[in-house]
């Protein structure tokens, strides 16, 4: 047989063969789109791959803060349970270990507790501090950590910070009357009788339009009859 026979298999099989058509093809997109997707296709694939990229790393990273969190709550659990400097060494480490997390804000807040009980006034401020620096000023205990630092500088006999810090805290919705007794009580450490007394007559002209414990009235009114025939 003719090897020009029109049943001549490689023949037809050439002349059978269609080039196959592209997904982009298939897709029914417009001419328009499918030349700008293939011009731009190395730029495509390299965006699609930093897509990728970045939602993975952003899911290990998720798991991995998830993680640290709970062995940091962990962590200052177990140093709760011990005592004396063992707890302090176990706080330190939560510190140190998982800088940046509440339980580590939380153990330095628990140091600053330790330090006030072992009479170390400026170390329990500056712990107090760093706690406080890290907060907002709508945090709950952003209010409680200022009244420790004022305690600590008038438990540590720096009556100007103290000072500072129990005026400070007067503004704090909460705290008003620690401000001002604190204030008040310092200036009068210091000697500064007419400050003090200045100090106790605004607060007790801020009295006005509340309701007020009369205890707290009459302790008030009879430290200003003090202070002035002094």
């Amino acid at each position: 047989m003719s090897e020009q026979s029109a049943f001549n298999q490689n023949q037809v099989a050439q002349e059978a063969y269609v080039e196959p058509s592209g997904l982009l093809d298939q897709l029914n997109l417009p001419a328009g789109a499918v030349r700008f997707l293939r011009k731009n296709k190395r730029i495509l694939q390299i965006t699609a791959a930093i897509v990728v990229i970045a939602v993975v790393a952003g899911s290990l990273y998720m798991s991995y803060r998830t993680k640290r969190l709970e062995d940091a709550a962990s962590s200052l659990s177990i140093s709760m349970d011990a005592e004396g400097e063992a707890k302090v060494k176990a706080l330190e480490h939560v510190v140190a270990e998982f800088s940046g997390t509440p339980s580590a804000l939380w153990a330095s807040t628990e140091l600053g507790h330790a330090s006030m009980q072992d009479k170390d006034y400026k170390k329990a401020g500056e712990y107090y501090l760093l706690v406080r620096d890290q907060i907002s000023n709508s945090n709950p205990m952003y209010g409680l950590l200022t009244f420790g630092i004022a305690q600590a500088d008038e438990a540590g006999k720096s009556y100007d910070a103290a000072t500072t810090a129990y005026s400070a805290l007067k503004e704090i919705k909460g705290y008003k009357d620690e401000g001002y007794l604190g204030m008040a009580r310092v200036l009068e450490a210091q000697g500064n009788n007419e400050k003090a007394l200045a100090v106790y007559e605004e607060y007790l002209g801020s009295f006005l339009g509340e309701e007020q414990n009369e205890r707290a009235t009459r302790m008030i009114k009879e430290k200003i009859t003090r202070l002035r025939v002094q």
